[in-house]
């Protein structure tokens, strides 16, 4: 493909493959970006969403790369944190983006390939030069702790640093045939971690000494973001919130600063995002309280959760979404259970997930024929997902007793049926 042909297709999906240039021009803020690619000639296009949003399905631009360089003009209507992700690491699901705060500047940008990434620059804008600092200091004090760790255990084979049980559980996994069958053994992979029983003690020993490096960086961050009141400390907040089920931060530490910095950006769509987030964690638990919500069916009748509950004993809320297929299985094993008590004051309200179009769900609904109330949740119209913590995940289940009380989160289908033995 010569240069034209390839500056041309740039500028096409620049303008049919993003945002409407109409809605980007009526904003505030514009950013400049302009960037050069290091070692990476497989690259060609980097793709732009914003930090807490998927790039599967809310994707801003696809910006080209063109001899090892690019450019791209952002318009926002607040100072946030976005991301950029080279197209080929999106696809092959290794990703190390790159995070980056729009600002009324002209940001240069030096992007290197992924075992470089380190060496990345971003210079331009007070909150970059602010993320950029951190980051550095972070990377001087504990990464080369680290990295010290790897290398102890570098020798070591993967394979011993876990447990024969979980060996075990690894080998079932990679015998399963279906999702169905291994939605129970995610189960039990979950239960081992939580118990810490997926390890050998090898792999104990390696997970305290990161624990403790891990404690140690933590309180220097939160001690940071307490004393720094930007955007910068409200988006590492966020981030970490977004992420509590797998980076065990506690949550103190992050309700604390929170705390700090709703009160510095009351009107930020952080704040929001966060006061929602938190709400979903003290609440959505069980002897916690749901959170209400009205949505559409599939023929735009409004339903309202709060309603649904109330002619019902228990009600399963399932989240789900056609693309998820961990989501499907879990329905489709607790379908029997419906089956059984669907007489006696259960059912299940489904949420379909969904983007864009609903041709992929009515597909899925004409082989499915699932019995139960559907409504729909198109491109996060009422921000269901968000008020009920699931943001980094295609769906989730609360069963939800007609008090309003929270009975569990995420059963498998032999939970519910236990519960509604003694419920009903």
């Amino acid at each position: 493909m010569t240069y034209y042909r390839i500056l041309f297709l740039c500028f096409f999906i620049s303008i049919f493959g993003t945002e409407s240039i109409k809605a980007q021009d009526e904003t505030a803020i514009k950013t400049i970006i302009k960037g050069e690619v290091f070692n990476r000639p497989q690259s060609k296009n980097l793709l732009l969403v914003r930090a807490f949003e998927d790039a599967r399905f809310d994707k801003i631009a696809t910006i080209c790369i063109v001899n090892g360089k690019f450019d791209y003009t952002l318009s926002s209507n607040e100072v946030q944190a976005y991301k950029l992700i080279f197209e080929e690491e999106f696809y092959a699901g290794a990703m190390k983006p790159i995070t980056f705060f729009a600002e009324d500047d002209v940001l240069v940008m030096k992007l290197h390939d992924s075992e470089n990434f380190l060496e990345n620059k971003i210079e331009g804008g007070v909150l970059n030069s602010t993320f950029n600092k951190f980051n550095e200091k972070n990377n001087a004090v504990f990464y080369g702790n680290y990295m010290a760790i790897e290398e102890e255990y570098k020798d070591i084979p993967q394979e011993k640093l876990f447990s024969e049980t979980y060996h075990k559980i690894i080998q079932k996994l990679k015998d399963a045939k279906s999702h169905e069958e291994k939605i129970p053994i995610y189960k039990e992979m979950e239960n081992l971690q939580s118990s810490g029983l997926d390890k050998s003690e090898l792999g104990k020993e390696k997970y305290a000494k990161s624990k403790r490096l891990f404690d140690a960086y933590l309180k220097d961050k939160y001690h940071y973001l307490k004393s720094n009141i930007d955007m910068v400390s409200l988006y590492m907040v966020i981030d970490d919130l977004m992420g509590i089920k797998y980076n065990n931060v506690d949550i103190s530490l992050i309700r604390n600063a929170f705390k700090k910095l709703s009160e510095a950006f009351p009107n930020h769509s952080y704040t929001n995002l966060g006061a929602s987030l938190l709400h979903a964690l003290n609440d959505l638990r069980p002897g916690g309280q749901y959170v209400n919500f009205i949505a559409p069916d599939i023929n735009g009748n409004m339903f309202e959760l709060n309603s649904i509950l109330k002619k019902n004993k228990v009600v399963l809320l399932d989240l789900w979404a056609t693309w998820c297929g961990p989501c499907i299985a879990k329905t489709r094993l607790v379908k029997p259970v419906y089956e059984k008590y669907k007489d006696k004051g259960f059912t299940i309200l489904g949420v379909a997930g969904e983007y864009k179009t609903l041709d992929r769900y009515n597909k899925f609904m004409e082989k499915e024929q699932w019995e139960w109330q559907q409504l729909i949740e198109l491109n996060k119209q009422n921000n269901i997902w968000e008020k009920y913590n699931i943001m980094n995940g295609g769906g989730g289940m609360f069963l939800i007793a007609s008090t309003g009380e929270i009975l569990a989160v995420n059963p498998s289908a032999e939970e519910v049926e236990a519960i509604l033995e003694k419920q009903l």
